[in-house]
């Protein structure tokens, strides 16, 4: 199946797939998304670009959440030569306890794994943060964003950084005569490594989704991530 098929497949997949169990909700998004990573070592900076597609489940139980999401697709350096093009897969967990319907705390788990033909290299992250979100002047419009510490990011046969941190920031549209809720948000992530190797890295992402989202009450919830 070509990519652009799949991409197709996967939204109509998220658009029909929602439930309600008894004050329960499951909602199904697609999403796609472009990527960057910079890896910087002393005074040479490389980066690579890409677009990747997949899906992601959101289960609601009163103020709690609990979310999956998994992403495949490829980068691609800035100056082609300079590193072989790479398959990239990310697979997220989290969940968000929500102290009031504006702010809440989020524990999450990320796995990021890069393949190319010069070899394989894989991220474990752990995180801890807060989330803040707002209506925008009608509540078709919620504006939010995050902040997050990782705590734990280790790399394989790799030296692990001894700082990360990242962010999130985006917006959530359910027009009310419309099932359909559309996010877009921008993610960024930055890791230092010990001083000694002069090494830096930072990975962004801007991100598309969308679900089929029945009330607007519900459709505008910021993403989980």
């Amino acid at each position: 199946m070509k990519a652009r098929e799949r991409v197709a497949l996967t939204l109509v997949v998220a658009l029909v797939a929602r439930s309600q169990l008894a004050g329960q909700v499951v909602d199904a998004r697609a999403l796609v998304a472009a990527p960057r990573n910079s890896a910087r070592l002393g005074s040479v900076t490389e980066r690579a670009d890409g677009l990747w597609a997949g899906m992601a489940v959101d289960f609601r139980a009163g103020r709690f959440t609990v979310s999956a999401q998994g992403t495949r697709g490829q980068l691609t350096a800035s100056q082609p030569g300079l590193v072989p093009d790479r398959d990239v897969g990310e697979i997220s967990v989290s969940s968000r306890y929500d102290v009031r319907p504006w702010i809440g705390l989020d524990l999450g788990y990320t796995t990021r794994a890069f393949s190319s033909a010069a070899g394989y290299q894989r991220w474990d992250m752990a995180r801890v943060g807060v989330t803040a979100s707002s209506d925008v002047g009608t509540p078709t419009v919620r504006a939010f964003a995050s902040l997050a510490y990782l705590p734990v990011v280790r790399l394989r046969a790799q030296q692990n950084p001894t700082f990360a941190f990242g962010s999130d920031m985006g917006l959530s549209v359910a027009p009310s005569r419309s099932p359909v809720t559309v996010s877009l948000s921008y993610r960024i992530e930055r890791f230092r490594f010990s001083s000694a190797t002069g090494r830096s890295e930072q990975f962004e992402a801007l991100s598309l989704s969308a679900d089929g989202g029945s009330s607007a009450a519900e459709a505008i919830d910021p993403p989980r991530l």
